[in-house]
């Protein structure tokens, strides 16, 4: 059975794509809509442009994608990286090695509590939040009894060093992020 409001979500983004610059996400019983600004743009384009020199194939590095969670709202996480071996759509929280999430208002508790306690819960192996505000980033590895176990704090400037666990590597350069006042 389908989650309740799949036809109201595909309908929302439906009306993002012509709009442009609008990004919606379901988020417990709300719909959460944001404008993608160009710092949010540019952020993502660099962590696809990373996995991309670490030589994951381009259908592994998508953007903006629907990923399903059996029984709880689906989540489009701004970079899906999935697992190898050419998943299909509709794509499953099993295909998710790491969601990357940019935040996108100041202390987003959306991107912060809510989507990172579902992807722990379904055990998501990393999440990465990355905060044009403060200038940071969050990533979260080893999911363990819904949480993770593991956080690492990077400041912008640093190298993250994603480990993905089908052992791929992916050195995501942060000196290029943009910050949002």
């Amino acid at each position: 059975m389908s989650w309740p409001l799949d036809a109201l979500v595909s309908t929302f983004h439906a009306i993002c794509e012509r709009q442009g610059g609008i990004k919606i996400d379901v988020v417990g019983d709300r719909i959460v809509i944001s404008m993608r600004t160009g710092v949010h743009c540019h952020t993502d384009f660099d962590v696809q442009g990373a996995a991309r020199a670490a030589g994951l194939a381009h259908e592994r590095v998508l953007s903006n994608v629907l990923i399903e969670f059996p029984g709880e709202a689906p989540r489009v996480p701004d970079v899906s990286i999935l697992r190898d071996g050419r998943p299909e759509e509709p794509y499953s929280y099993k295909d998710l090695l790491a969601a990357v999430e940019i935040v996108s208002t100041r202390h987003d508790r959306y991107d912060f509590t809510l989507k990172e306690e579902q992807y722990a819960r379904f055990g998501v192996p990393a999440f990465l939040a990355i905060d044009p505000f403060r200038g940071e980033c969050d990533l979260l590895t080893r999911p363990t009894d819904g949480t993770y176990t593991t956080r690492v704090l990077y400041k912008y400037g640093d190298v993250i060093h994603l480990k993905l666990t089908d052992g791929s590597e992916i050195d995501i350069p942060t000196d290029t992020f943009d910050r949002r006042r």
